[in-house]
């Protein structure tokens, strides 16, 4: 629950409980009105969703999933409409369009999801649960990590194309890929499931007992890519592929460091948080984002510290090495009930830095 403080009254004014100030939102909520039209609202061919629009769409998709009646709907509609209860912030975004009722985008409705990480698969599944705006969890514990196949060969990313040449009428929606001796050329397809299948081929070429641990050279080809500023018919919102293009060699050089051994809890965690950071570059919600990791593993506990560095003439930056783990909150799993000392640092910690969390 979100409660919010209320303002005093201006002398001479009368008290207007919920009455918007401009139509939609009340007048102690300001940044309703921006945060509606820039997460909620979508665009049609005569401008902006309106508030009632959005709530007519998502309530008839509601209606259709729940086989819901008309009394039903009518307390729906008047909750909604009095700001009392709201569907989910994915469900007013994609409820009540065609893009939902397609099995493959089911998960779109989910605020939050839960991944185990034991295979590469793993890996693609929470680049496409974050391409369709859910928020998503990865369990990096060891009995699960140690599941993963051990990285046999080196990744080098020898070229990568420019974005859109192919003209909109001729792209290839798939990913395929062709192997020349040590060389795998990878065409991404222009789809959320392209994307994702050409990031988790490049993490299953890194297993691949074929290469027999010889360097795989890999050319991408991002020529079916549609350009920035071309809209997403299905899900929403507008393309943006300006980070795709970097992604490929970052994923390489990861997992090329972890030759001759499996890939450590970190590791893991800068593979999904660098898809993280292409996905905020390509649509209009954030990736939000949660790493559980084991309550021993003091690596992760202090990952995310002093991520921003200075140099000899005092300038800041922060660590590019470790800059995609920005994406995600860290926090560790304890299967018992931790000390009170525990808890009391795990506390101060996130009061100083906002990282530290626990569960249990």
């Amino acid at each position: 629950m979100t409660l919010t403080p209320s303002r005093p009254k201006k002398l001479g004014t009368q008290e207007k409980g919920n009455s918007p100030t401009n139509g939609d939102f009340p007048a102690d909520a300001p940044a309703a009105n921006p945060v509606f039209y820039r997460t909620y609202s979508r665009r049609l061919p005569k401008g902006r969703e309106s508030w009632l629009e959005v709530g007519e769409r998502n309530r008839s998709g509601l209606q259709k999933l729940g086989s819901l009646n008309t009394e039903e709907m009518a307390l729906l509609e008047k909750m909604q409409n009095e700001k009392k209860a709201m569907p989910s912030g994915r469900w007013q975004w994609i409820g009540g369009t065609p893009w939902i009722e397609q099995p493959e985008n089911y998960s779109g409705a989910y605020n939050c999801t839960s991944t185990n990480l034991v295979d590469w698969e793993a890996f693609g599944l929470m680049m496409d649960l974050a391409m369709m705006g859910c928020g998503t969890g990865a369990i990096i514990e060891p009995h699960f990590i140690d599941q993963l196949p051990k990285i046999r060969n080196p990744i080098e990313v020898l070229s990568v194309s420019a974005i859109g040449i192919t003209d909109s009428q001729k792209r290839e929606e798939r990913t395929t890929h062709s192997i020349t001796g040590d060389t795998v050329s990878i065409r991404v397809g222009d789809t959320r499931r392209g994307w994702v299948d050409s990031y988790q081929l490049i993490l299953e070429l890194s297993s691949d007992p074929n290469f027999e641990g010889k360097t795989i050279k890999v050319e991408i080809d991002l020529s079916d890519v549609r350009p920035v500023g071309e809209t997403l018919k299905g899900f929403g919102g507008m393309a943006n592929p300006v980070k795709l293009k970097d992604l490929y060699s970052r994923i390489a050089k990861i997992l090329s460091k972890a030759v001759g051994r499996k890939l450590t809890s970190i590791e893991c965690c800068l593979l999904i948080d660098e898809a993280a950071v292409t996905i905020v570059a390509g649509n209009i919600r954030r990736s939000a984002g949660m790493r559980q990791f084991a309550s021993g593993d003091t690596s992760a506990a202090g990952a995310k510290a002093n991520l921003w560095q200075q140099d000899s003439d005092g300038n800041w930056r922060i660590d590019p090495e470790r800059d995609a783990l920005r994406m995600a909150n860290h926090t560790r799993v304890y299967h018992t009930r931790p000390t009170r000392e525990i808890l009391l640092e795990a506390v101060t910690s996130q009061f100083h830095s906002g990282e530290g969390a626990i569960q249990f």
